[in-house]
């Protein structure tokens, strides 16, 4: 395999050589199939996920916390191999979304994932599961890998590995039938919801959906079929989601006192429009509230964000796909920010813990339902796009 440039081999010095001789052969072709996307300097890849990721099994077991499902991965994907990846950890992100009707035909989503400035390797995923629809989306894959070589980080069996857990990594996406999906984060308590159903990590019904969906209301009926568990049930965050497909539905889903709840724009804005957004602030009537003063005023996480998206879109609401980038362009989280930084700091954020607020957007994506296309800029170079299609 040639991954950045270096060979695959792993040769005899790599002290998890012997994992590698435990892949199937699908997961070695897999494996084999990373490579660098040209001209973005090493932090994106792409990778063309033919094994079978096996997610009847996972939907059946469910999972209720990373650690868990990180077993669930291994015990499911690599029975045969020794556990590498030991802990993971999350942490809070920024991110920034719309969806509307696009001048190009079809409609769009747009999408900002905003973290800090260390994470540096993204992965382009085609999936096309047997029983299931294809799609291609985004999954950040810097915090699983370990000590990786800038030149070459998927140079080691355990970071090659760690590839095999892509398509749950991922945080935005679109499937063939031109269901687009993603996720930002809350502030307040984590989602636990115990209704007796199946437990489902909250990052991993993005896979559930992507696969087993084609619209809106599909959805929204799949993720009410799991007791939803957040990801960051341990640090007082939360997640909400953005659904849109290709006969124009688009909702916001988020959860609010274990209960899900569906928005429309009427709900966002008070107004009917054709399109909807979203950032980190909650959206359902009366919970739009700020920690300090309990109103929805601009002092919330990514309001000014939220307030640029609705002037954008009402100047023009059914843009291009090059006009949607430029929204996100608008709304990206530049480094050391201020008004983020003055937004953490009300929620008691320790700026040393932020590594002095060194955010950024570290891509922005836009998808078309028409084409079935995803474009993409990474770390806020909007001169260079990268284009994805799924065939």
């Amino acid at each position: 395999m040639t991954v950045a440039g270096a060979a695959f081999c792993a040769c005899q010095s790599d002290p998890d050589a012997d994992n590698a001789a435990k892949w199937t052969a699908d997961q070695r072709a897999t494996i084999e199939s990373v490579k660098p996307v040209e001209g973005s300097d090493g932090h994106l890849f792409e990778m063309d996920y033919t094994a079978d990721y096996k997610l009847p099994e996972m939907m059946e077991k469910g999972c209720t916390s990373l650690p868990e499902a990180l077993l669930l991965l291994y015990k499911t994907l690599l029975p045969d191999s020794r556990v590498l990846l030991q802990n993971a950890s999350t942490q809070g992100v920024g991110c920034s979304t719309f969806s509307s009707a696009s001048s190009d035909g079809g409609y769009v989503l747009g999408r900002n994932y905003d973290y800090p400035v260390k994470g540096c390797y993204y992965m382009v995923v085609r999936t096309s599961p047997k029983n299931g629809y294809k799609s291609i989306g985004m999954a950040d894959v810097s915090a699983l890998l370990a000590d990786p070589d800038p030149k070459n980080p998927f140079s080691t069996v355990r970071n090659q590995e760690i590839t095999l857990f892509a398509p749950f990594s991922v945080l935005d996406g679109i499937n063939e039938k031109g269901l687009m999906c993603s996720f930002m984060q809350l502030e307040f308590e984590s989602t636990m919801q115990d209704r007796g159903k199946t437990k489902m990590l909250s990052n991993w019904i993005l896979r559930v959906i992507l696969d087993r969906c084609q619209t809106v209301s599909e959805a929204v009926e799949m993720m009410d079929r799991f007791d939803i568990c957040s990801i960051f049930q341990n640090e007082d965050m939360d997640l909400h989601y953005i659904l849109a497909d290709a006969n124009g539905d688009r909702a916001i889903v988020e959860y609010v006192d274990n209960q899900m709840n569906v928005l429309r724009t009427p709900e966002l804005i008070g107004e009917d429009a054709p399109y909807i957004m979203a950032t980190n602030f909650y959206l359902t009537p009366g919970r739009r509230v700020d920690r300090e003063t309990g109103l929805w005023e601009k002092k919330e996480l990514g309001y000014w964000r939220f307030d640029q998206l609705c002037q954008d879109l009402k100047s023009n609401p059914s843009p291009s796909k090059a006009e949607a980038m430029d929204y996100m362009k608008n709304v990206r989280i530049m480094y050391n920010d201020q008004d983020e930084i003055e937004a953490l700091k009300r929620l008691d954020r320790d700026p040393e813990k932020f590594e002095s607020w060194s955010w950024m957007s570290l891509w922005s994506s836009v998808y078309n339902s028409k084409d079935l296309s995803m474009d993409v800029c990474i770390r806020e170079d909007y001169d260079r796009k990268f284009s994805f299609r799924i065939e």
